[in-house]
């Protein structure tokens, strides 16, 4: 975490224009879990949220004053849970689970989404990058077979990236060095924005289904396996969990183990992008 404040430092400009364009998408990838937490447990019996205005996807009423200072100064962040009153469901555990997966079933939502998303928008800039081999002047980037590898060729800086490297980094190569030089900066801003939405959507997915209290994951593993009487851990478990995991975020262990997990998803996202783009012909 010291090195993303050490980059700010480095490169203010920089980081401020990533903060306004990640900003955005993490805030509605947050209070989208919340909604989705909030309008499952309505539907269960339990209108807790909902009389306290939470039944909503906007972020001012689901944001946590620190967590969105921390999101900005570290790079993570939380949300205010949604209140729920476990007395008011129709099936006490049944419905605990349902209300419990309901933000992670949205994040991976979303993410899938935004996936599929991007992929239909890097299929159609790949369609309009000039063939080398017919190659007209002024273009910012062609395409062309570079050493048996079908790559994107940049002849400003003469240099070259391998479409499948753009593939494995769907969320966030492209925007820059695929649909900015295809489509304008316009449109590369607005595809780095969705891809942190991506990214933000699979990071609260994985990170909530950690089976440690007060995440939701432990409410999982207590509803299926444990199935102890109470279903939240008691304060003082809880606020130990709490102190844990934000040693590990801080320490930078929690993000490189989350880390690993999403290169793997990206790598087979990538891949079935690939798979896609042959189907239709954009790759050989």
């Amino acid at each position: 975490m010291i090195s993303y404040i050490d980059e700010f430092f480095r490169d203010p400009r920089g980081m401020i224009i990533f903060f306004l364009l990640a900003f955005p998408g993490r805030i509605l990838a947050l209070s989208l879990h919340e909604y989705a937490h909030a309008w499952v447990a309505n539907r269960c019996g339990d209108n807790t949220a909902q009389m306290l205005g939470r039944l909503t996807v906007n972020p001012l009423k689901h944001l946590d004053p620190l967590g969105t200072i921390m999101m900005l100064v570290l790079g993570f962040g939380w949300a205010r849970p949604v209140p729920v009153n476990p007395r008011n469901y129709r099936n006490y555990r049944r419905d605990d689970l349902l209300v419990s997966v309901a933000g992670v079933s949205m994040n991976l939502v979303m993410f899938l989404l935004s996936l599929v998303l991007m992929t239909g928008v890097v299929a159609l800039a790949l369609g309009r990058v000039p063939d080398g081999n017919l190659l007209t002047q002024g273009v910012k980037v062609y395409r062309m077979n570079y050493f048996g590898t079908d790559a994107l060729i940049f002849p400003a800086d003469k240099t070259y990236v391998p479409v499948m490297q753009l593939l494995y980094s769907l969320p966030y190569a492209p925007g820059e060095l695929l649909i900015a030089p295809v489509f304008g900066d316009v449109a590369g801003h607005l595809y780095q924005m969705l891809g942190y939405f991506c990214m933000t959507n699979l990071v609260l997915f994985l990170f909530n289904l950690l089976p440690i209290p007060p995440l939701d994951g432990y409410h999982v593993l207590n509803d299926l396996l444990l199935r102890r009487r109470q279903l939240f851990a008691n304060p003082r478990t809880a606020n130990a969990a709490s102190l844990l995991l934000f040693a590990l975020a801080m320490t930078g262990y929690l993000g490189k183990a989350i880390g690993w997990v999403d290169t793997q998803i990206l790598t087979g996202a990538g891949n079935a992008a690939a798979a896609l783009l042959r189907a239709i012909g954009l790759m050989g």
